[in-house]
């Protein structure tokens, strides 16, 4: 087998497209947006510009590094709009997606985990602990629940039940978590110079 065969057998399998579940496909599609947000300079308060679906289909291929189909991409987002959680409009040869008011958790989620993940691939660590509690009374517990989920996905750490924990500055994220996610406003931000049992957050994060 010659090398020029092998290199382009490797190109074509590299570029096979890719298989995914229904859900799988609308997270891969909500964290593209989002990723076109942040890399945008907009927290997604008001996500009221349109986003290219060229752009989403580039973003999961090149930052995410998956293959999936224009078509499937187009199906997946149809069904996002009869959930009213998205808009998709032509724009003349391409279409156009916004965020409606259902679809901005959502995007919200997955634009904070990106923009967090960013900070920590590049920023250096400079010893601080940047933490969230919350007490949330015990008849709202679905609304303490759901704050926990939220901010695991987005990548904090779970310090204790309702502490959790993150190495790099967050301020301005967290003040729009508490703005838009119900139960917000028994949410507060805390910097810690150092805290208990660091060893085991730092490990978490790949500090040490």
């Amino acid at each position: 087998m010659s090398k020029k065969y092998s290199s382009e057998k490797k190109e074509i399998k590299k570029k096979k497209i890719e298989s995914f579940k229904s859900r799988e496909l609308q997270q891969l599609i909500f964290s593209a947006i989002g990723i076109s947000l942040v890399v945008g300079g907009s927290v997604v308060l008001t996500p009221n510009f349109p986003i290219a679906v060229g752009m989403i289909y580039k973003i999961i291929e090149e930052v995410k590094n998956r293959t999936v189909s224009r078509r499937k991409i187009k199906r997946t987002l149809k069904r996002l709009e009869k959930r009213r959680l998205l808009s998709v409009e032509s724009h003349g040869n391409e279409a156009m997606v916004k965020i409606l008011d259902r679809g901005r958790i959502e995007v919200l989620r997955y634009s904070l985990r990106e923009l967090l993940d960013h900070k920590k691939k590049n920023k250096k660590w400079d010893g601080k602990w940047f933490l969230v509690i919350f007490d949330v009374p015990e008849k709202e517990r679905k609304k303490r629940d759901y704050i926990r989920k939220f901010l695991s996905m987005i990548g904090f750490f779970q310090y204790q039940k309702s502490v959790y924990v993150y190495p790099y500055e967050c301020q301005k994220e967290i003040t729009l978590v508490k703005r838009i996610v119900e139960g917000g406003e028994y949410m507060q931000y805390i910097i810690a110079q150092e805290i208990e049992d660091e060893e085991k957050i730092k490990r978490a994060f790949f500090l040490s």
